[in-house]
């Protein structure tokens, strides 16, 4: 079983499989705490109940986050989607408007039926927002103060472009994660 120590550092260091990335992606403490939250209340259990878990996409500090929105900016969000925590820009401002830490990540053995990891977080586990982009595609998870446990289906168009679907929160989203 994958320990914190392990998940934690893949959240840290995710990039180096993907990008040519040199610098410092080191958290402050505010979002260090986010970050450990992450681990204990969702990657923790969801390994401990399903296996292996690896990080597609995981905490992007400001120089990080920089770097991407240069190089490969195509699909994401960094003013919404909470993976670079409580971290600033170079303007004094936070990078994502709402606090807390995000991950996106797949189960080795489950890379067909990532459904099924989507269930068991919305009926076992305090979430924020968690965005399903298929069975067979990795999951983005994040944590708060204020979990909205908010579920959300993402679509795709015929030219690949991703679209928001049906969408809940709350128990509401235990019976949406149901239809999956």
């Amino acid at each position: 079983m994958q320990s914190f120590d392990e998940i934690y550092a893949q959240l840290l260091n995710w990039h180096r499989a993907k990008h040519q990335f040199a610098g410092d992606n080191t958290p402050s403490a505010a979002s260090e705490r986010f970050l450990a939250q992450l681990t204990n209340q969702i990657l923790l259990p969801v390994a401990e109940h399903f296996g292996q878990l690896t990080i597609t996409y995981g905490f992007t500090g400001p120089t990080l986050s920089r770097y991407i929105q240069r190089l490969s900016p195509a699909g994401t969000a960094p003013g919404l989607d909470q993976h670079a925590c409580t971290e600033f820009n170079s303007k004094g401002s936070t990078i994502c408007h709402r606090p807390g830490a995000a991950c996106d990540f797949i189960v080795q053995g489950y890379e067909q039926r990532m459904h099924l990891v989507v269930q068991f977080i919305c009926q076992q586990l305090s979430f924020d927002k968690l965005y399903f982009y298929g069975r067979n595609r990795p999951i983005h998870i994040s944590v708060s103060d204020e979990p909205l446990r908010h579920l959300q289906i993402m679509q795709q168009s015929e030219y690949g472009r991703r679209y928001p679907g049906k969408k809940a929160f709350g128990d509401s989203a235990i019976a949406l994660a149901k239809e999956l």
